[in-house]
């Protein structure tokens, strides 16, 4: 029973023990706690050595305030003066220091949950912006705070709750914007994945009715050939009955006056009047050649397989041609062909004209009368195609020019100087032609047009790209290479090369 008690006392005293233990980590005196600090900085000892007058510091901190000194090193606490610096290391400060920091260290959490400072056991009413802790007023008036901004925690809190509250509703704004983003994109996408698939159900139709056509007109024309067949078998068969009969007549008549020859003189004599005179008589009628009659339908109907062949060739050609005309282009402007007046954008995609000539260095590509631009790249084979936005007012032109067209002085706009082109002008919109311009009687405003250029299909045509109405056609034999040109005659207006 007494070891059973002996026992059971164990850990109510070890707890007791543990208790007290914290309790002094937390309520240790202010003196001890001032007897392990520094004068200097107001932390706890570091390396602590003691001076003549008998005082302690941090080695670091004293030999900092007598840095600049060679002799009078005067004591930071009570300022006596000394003519050497003797500095002796006091081991037994530096352990008290080292244990009086433990126990508040383990009595650290409980001081900040009581809003304590772990060091001094002071309050925390101020908050250090530069360490971004919480102070106590001591902390505030050490060497380790002194020069940093300090403010009572009230005001830092509601400062940094504005600062947080700021922030909090610019990212609740952008993740809106996303969300309002997201939601958008999802159905402009499901729009177009349903445009691309309208496209595919009406390709499939189209290409099903093509299929169609095609089968009905390989149906027919078999059909003809199968008639045409039946009709040559079936004269062909009458024409062997025919010839089989008159085969057969011949035939019996030809051994008849066979045997009649070989008969003796008077037996040959009898009746020999009889056999010439039915021979005589035997009129053979050859029937109409079968390739007399079906000839000509067999030669008609070659011409149709050599219509057909054109036919189908031409559709493919232009079946090719038209869902083929190349890739689009990713135009830029070239700034060393731009007039001094035109203003171009800095990714090279928009042209505009300003109030002013720039100082531009002199190029030989340049225009420097007409207010023209050239693109970056030029053509001199295949098939390509650009996009163009235009201004909704007067004032500009592009197409095309050949490489060779003049930059230098005023020259008009026409096929004789190498140009091809469509422009807004008078309200109005032309083709450019010769000797006269060709008024476009469109209906609508264009927003955006389309260029095609075949080189070797010798064809500049222009579209209007939102609804790909054709709006005119130039026929060019070209001999040299061709850029994409335009040109802004008016400060009210645009072109810009759509990516």
């Amino acid at each position: 029973m007494q070891r059973a008690g002996h026992y059971g006392r164990t850990p109510l005293s070890y707890t007791s023990a543990s208790r007290r233990e914290a309790m002094a980590a937390v309520f240790l005196p202010g003196n001890l706690q001032d007897e392990a600090t520094c004068s200097v900085c107001l932390e706890f000892f570091k390396d602590p050595v003691s001076i003549e007058c008998g005082h302690n510091f941090c080695r670091a901190c004293i030999a900092k305030s007598w840095k600049d000194l060679e002799m009078d090193f005067p004591c930071p606490q009570c300022r006596e003066v000394f003519q050497q610096k003797n500095l002796r290391p006091n081991r037994q400060l530096a352990n008290m220091a080292e244990i009086i920091s433990q126990f508040t260290l383990r009595g650290a959490k409980g001081a900040e949950e009581d809003g304590l400072c772990v060091k001094h056991r002071e309050a925390l009413k101020l908050y250090c912006k530069d360490d971004r802790r919480s102070i106590c007023v001591v902390c505030d008036r050490s060497r380790e705070h002194r020069p940093h901004a300090v403010v009572p925690v009230d005001e830092a809190s509601e400062e940094y709750k504005e600062k947080i509250q700021g922030r909090l509703d610019f990212l609740k704004k952008e993740r809106q914007e996303l969300l309002e983003f997201k939601v958008n994109d999802d159905k402009k996408t499901q729009e177009l994945l349903k445009t691309i698939e309208n496209e595919r159900q009406k390709l499939l139709v189209e290409f099903e009715g093509l299929r169609q056509f095609l089968h009905d007109q390989e149906h027919i024309l078999l059909g003809q050939l199968d008639k045409m067949e039946k009709s040559i078998a079936k004269r062909q068969n009458e024409n062997i009955t025919d010839l089989s009969k008159e085969i057969t007549l011949l035939n019996k008549l030809i051994t008849e006056m066979e045997e009649k020859i070989q008969q003796p003189v008077l037996e040959f004599l009898k009746d020999v009047m009889g056999v010439i005179s039915r021979s005589e008589e035997v009129k053979c009628q050859k029937p109409v050649p079968v390739c007399t009659d079906m000839k000509m339908h067999v030669c008609n109907f070659s011409l149709k397989t050599v219509v057909l062949e054109k036919v189908l060739k031409r559709f493919k050609e232009n079946l090719r041609d038209e869902l083929g005309r190349g890739e689009k282009e990713d135009l830029t402007l070239d700034p060393d062909s731009a007039n001094h007046l035109l203003i171009l954008s800095a990714d090279l995609k928009t042209v505009r004209m300003g109030c002013r000539k720039q100082d531009l260095p002199d190029n030989p590509k340049r225009f420097d009368t007409n207010s023209r631009v050239l693109a970056t790249t030029g053509f001199k084979s295949g098939r390509h195609y650009w996009e163009v936005e235009v201004g909704a007012s007067d004032g500009w032109a592009f197409g095309v020019a050949k490489e060779s067209v003049r930059r230098k002085g005023l020259t008009q706009f026409s096929p004789e100087e190498g140009i091809w082109a469509v422009q807004q002008n008078g309200g109005r919109y032309w083709a450019v032609t010769s000797p006269q311009r060709t008024p476009l009687c469109l209906g609508q405003k264009l927003n955006k047009v389309r260029v095609y250029l075949d080189y070797e299909g010798e064809e500049v045509s222009f579209y209007n790209a939102e609804n790909m109405q054709h709006i005119f056609t130039f026929n060019v034999a070209f001999r040299e290479k061709v850029f994409p040109l335009f040109s802004v005659c008016s400060t009210v207006t645009y072109i810009k090369l759509c990516s």
